[in-house]
């Protein structure tokens, strides 16, 4: 059965408007899911959350433990149940995460997105990506999705030369020789519309509000072949995607070629993908790593320069 969400009449929100009209849509479609659920359904969704609450804090969003899809059992009524359950207590979960206010406008509107979802599926990456946000792991940041548990694989200081590892072992001379943790960024394909110069803008500013609640975190990294230098020739366009972490302090390592960064970099070029046929260009992923004071110091400036 499907319920209708209420747009706010009100833009921008407050913060704790944001989380009360979060919370009164998410009490409103947990009792329309529950007017078909069984005592059943519903003891092994609170069996879930208190299962996530206790597993997920430090894993990846995508490391979803095995009893989470056992409880499941293949019915399609749990999931939007399941995040319905959770974003009803968006307003404890933003006190106890510690989220930030300036993250709220953003997790308001991607929450009231997957309120409206009719079934979506634990297999589903996106829906893991949304599991996460609904408890407040990850937050979404207009072009990015960003999640706490990111670091500096081993790989990085082998794949690209001694040059290469010997700047990532001046970097980890300044982070105590701690690899993690960093928040990281994921592309989430709801959020596609983000995906603009404006939008990634915005997402280092958010992460800069996270970093600053965070004292232990690192900083930002993020691996994908969208920061190959490569780019500059086959797609000059992303090459914003680097040169904005760069110029505010960033810097960029050699993590390897791969068919998934293959796939991934010519599903929406035509051009990209004629290179790759051609053999003139090999998508390769390039981890992009954004010191926290660095991070921290570029937001500042462009907090001065809207003054």
């Amino acid at each position: 059965m499907n319920v209708m969400i209420r747009p706010s009449i009100i833009w921008p929100l407050q913060p704790h408007q944001a989380l009360a009209e979060i919370v009164m849509a998410a009490r409103l479609r947990v009792a329309v899911l529950c007017m078909d659920a069984t005592p059943e359904l519903m003891n092994r969704v609170h069996a879930a959350i208190d299962l996530l609450d206790l597993t997920m804090p430090g894993r990846g969003y995508s490391d979803l433990p095995q009893d989470l899809f056992d409880l499941a059992g293949g019915d399609p009524a749990f999931a939007p149940l399941l995040a319905a359950r959770l974003l009803a207590d968006a307003t404890g979960r933003q006190i106890a995460r510690a989220v930030p206010d300036a993250i709220l406008p953003e997790f308001y509107r991607q929450a009231m997105r997957i309120l409206r979802m009719d079934a979506p599926s634990l297999g589903d990456d996106a829906f893991r990506k949304d599991l996460s946000i609904c408890l407040m792991l990850s937050f979404p940041c207009v072009a990015q999705v960003v999640e706490e548990t990111g670091g500096v694989p081993r790989r990085a200081v082998t794949t690209g030369g001694i040059g290469q590892a010997m700047r990532l072992a001046r970097h980890f001379a300044t982070t105590g020789l701690r690899s993690g943790p960093y928040f990281e960024i994921h592309t989430h394909t709801p959020m596609l519309d983000g995906f603009n110069p404006d939008g990634w803008d915005r997402c280092y500013e958010l992460t800069a509000e996270l970093l600053k609640m965070r004292p232990d975190c690192l900083g930002l990294v993020g691996g994908s072949w969208f920061y190959d230098p490569a780019l500059a020739t086959v797609s000059p366009r992303l090459t914003y995607l680097a040169d904005t972490p760069i110029a505010g302090g960033a810097f960029r390592v050699r993590l390897g070629a791969s068919e998934e960064d293959t796939e991934l970099a010519t599903a929406t070029s035509a051009t990209r993908r004629t290179l790759v046929q051609k053999g003139e260009y090999v998508p390769t992923r390039w981890l992009m790593i954004w010191p926290r004071k660095a991070l921290l110091a570029w937001a500042a400036a462009r907090k001065g320069d809207v003054q």
